[in-house]
């Protein structure tokens, strides 16, 4: 079994150009704001850095088995913990990134720890931590002032976080997905 850390993660990242509305509200309601750029998680934990040349083949190969998709992000959900929840967007058509989930774990199946839970893989882009108690009005109130975005995917992105990144998430490779023929 190889080893894994969460100081890596593959991922999808929106485009900059889709950016900011998202990170308009992430600033105020997400702890992890400076941490990670706003993403949806596919493998997490992931390889140490030192074994990325062992995981680069297998991610390349999956990324080509999925032709670039259009995200929408029109709603919130949340998952509720025992002591908080945590707010998202719901990427959606959630199926496509289903596939490139089971296409990736497929390839790399000791990291399917995001398919373990017990409702197995639940594609999001988390946008904060909420009190249970402030969670219904807060996502009301966000549902009614968000303008829905759309924006196309077209790679996986591999990153990492290190005392060299300022212990934040940076992109190590990006593999393009399938070309439009």
């Amino acid at each position: 079994m190889p080893s894994k850390t969460h100081t890596t993660a593959v991922v999808l990242i929106p485009p900059e150009s889709a950016q900011p509305p998202i990170q308009a509200i992430r600033r105020i309601h997400d702890r992890n704001f400076r941490r990670w750029m706003p993403h949806i998680t596919l493998l997490y934990p992931f390889a140490e850095r030192v074994d990325f040349a062992d995981v680069t083949t297998s991610l390349a190969e999956a990324a080509e088995q999925i032709a670039p998709f259009s995200v929408d992000l029109n709603r919130f959900d949340a998952f509720k913990h025992r002591k908080s929840c945590t707010m998202f967007l719901v990427p959606e058509p959630a199926d496509e990134i289903a596939r490139l989930h089971s296409a990736l774990i497929s390839h790399l199946p000791d990291y399917d720890d995001t398919a373990q839970f017990s409702g197995g893989f639940h594609p999001h882009l988390s946008i904060g931590q909420f009190q249970h108690r402030s969670l219904h009005t807060e996502q009301q109130r966000l549902q009614t002032e968000w303008q829905p975005i759309q924006f196309e995917i077209e790679t996986l992105s591999l990153i990492y976080r290190s005392s060299e990144t300022n212990d934040r998430f940076v992109v190590a490779e990006q593999f393009p997905f399938q070309t439009r023929s």
